[in-house]
């Protein structure tokens, strides 16, 4: 779709609010009206464009949002402040608004993130997610110099990956708070199983620390993903090759609660003096990170510098961060799976050579994918979400070609994605890590995002 013709301002001083916003209105009555029929490669193109400008919008409303708050021009309906009236203005949820207001005054700190913001480059809900921090009154003194530092994270990472870095970034800035959070976390730990006396059904609710929260997800993650193999073995002998998601007997709701009373079962079935089998969970956490937390717990007072994140990691395979404190408590009572990296940042190979990533070897493939990307192990693929022990571990040169069984001859796709790469597409790992996957017609990369 070519981009339509822009209308010529009136003049060649800056616009007013209204002859901007007639412009906008002209674009956007040009856009709504765009045939967008066009090859494939052409349509993504068009939605990584909209994407940018869509940010830029963003921007310039979040612009108006701050002026309207200087300028107080909120009074004259009777409003306390401009949160109160962009919340009624927009039909908006008290979050989104209070967001724009907290966007507007990190901004004024943050020159950097503001111009790529504008720009376009760096997608509103990273900017959102800088703001939240900036409203930590403790990290304040660390901001003008990590502008250019956020500025840069946010233009090149997804939201998942530059969410796991700026909370680590924080707690590298906060270090004290930090820890103060994750104690207090850990203190309001409960949990309740309520019967309804009118129908005789069961609630359950539960709050608990990052650390011992990770090792309850993961072990309810493997048991639902077996209710979810048992209902597709089901669908595979009623409908043969035809099977889809819609035969599936349960919803995954059901299925999370079915898995959740298999736990309680097995736990039932089994002594409760008897030996928990470990690891419970596999976190990874740098060599550095590790030896502050064990200085602090012995007294030392440890100094950080938050800008400095490179190689700074501490947090599960899927992502969820965890405070260093839990882990060297966790490593003293040896529920801690260690896992040994060379200075290069590899996984250094486990077990011996064999055709299939099965058992130790696909353990250190996983991990190697997840050292490779930020935000928690998720598949190789642009854009898709697919995690947990759906992942499958395969080579990128393949075996039959010679390709060898190791970390560094391994990509992680879920299973769709596994089988799509055999279809022509080539995966290319570039030195400093970053997989770029090449379209079959030779028409270069998968669309990267905006």
């Amino acid at each position: 779709m070519s981009p339509p013709a822009s209308p010529t301002p009136p003049t060649s001083s800056p616009p007013t609010p209204d002859e901007a916003l007639d412009l906008l209105e002209a674009a956007a009555d040009a856009l709504q009206a765009a045939c967008l029929d066009a090859t494939p490669a052409d349509e993504l193109s068009t939605m990584r464009r909209l994407e940018a400008l869509r940010r830029r919008l963003d921007h310039g409303t979040d612009r108006a949002v701050g002026h309207l708050d200087t300028s107080a021009a909120f009074s004259l309906d009777g409003h306390r402040n401009a949160r109160s009236a962009v919340k009624h203005l927009g039909r908006l949820p008290g979050s989104d608004a209070l967001g724009r207001i907290q966007t507007v005054a990190a901004l004024r700190d943050l020159p950097a993130v503001e111009a790529g913001y504008a720009a376009g480059r760096i997608p509103t809900a990273h900017v959102r997610a800088i703001a939240r921090i900036t409203g930590n009154p403790r990290v304040s003194e660390f901001l003008r110099v990590a502008d250019p530092i956020f500025a840069q994270m946010a233009a090149e990472l997804d939201f998942d990956g530059f969410s796991s870095w700026l909370r680590e970034w924080e707690r590298l800035a906060d270090a004290d708070g930090a820890a103060d959070d994750a104690e207090r976390s850990h203190e309001r730990r409960s949990f309740s199983l309520d019967e309804n006396e009118i129908d005789g059904s069961w609630t359950s609710t539960g709050h608990h620390g990052a650390l011992q929260g990770a090792a309850m997800a993961e072990m309810l993650d493997r048991y639902e993903r077996a209710e979810f193999e048992a209902d597709w073995a089901e669908a595979r002998a009623l409908h043969g090759a035809d099977a889809c998601v819609e035969h599936l007997r349960r919803t995954p709701t059901q299925r999370r609660a079915d898995a959740a009373f298999e736990i309680f079962r097995r736990a039932g079935a089994t002594r409760a003096d008897d030996r928990t089998p470990d690891p419970l969970v596999n976190i990874v956490v740098d060599q550095k990170t590790f030896e502050d937390e064990l200085r602090r717990a012995a007294g030392d007072h440890v100094e950080t510098d938050p800008n400095e994140t490179d190689g700074r990691r501490c947090h599960t395979v899927s992502g969820t961060v965890v405070h260093p404190a839990d882990v060297v408590a966790a490593a003293l009572v040896g529920h801690v799976r260690r896992v040994v990296i060379d200075t290069a940042g590899n996984v250094t190979d486990l077990g011996r050579r064999r055709r299939l990533f099965t058992g130790s070897a696909r353990d250190a493939a996983l991990l190697q994918a997840l050292l490779r990307r930020p935000g928690g192990l998720r598949c190789g693929w642009p854009g898709c979400d697919a995690h947990g022990r759906c992942l499958q571990a395969d080579h990128r040169e393949p075996a039959a070609r010679g390709g060898p069984t190791d970390t560094a001859n391994s990509d992680v796709y879920c299973g769709s994605h596994n089988r799509i790469k055999e279809r022509g597409f080539v995966p290319v790992r570039d030195p400093d890590g970053t997989l770029t996957i090449h379209r079959p017609d030779g028409g270069g990369p998968v669309t990267a995002s905006a």
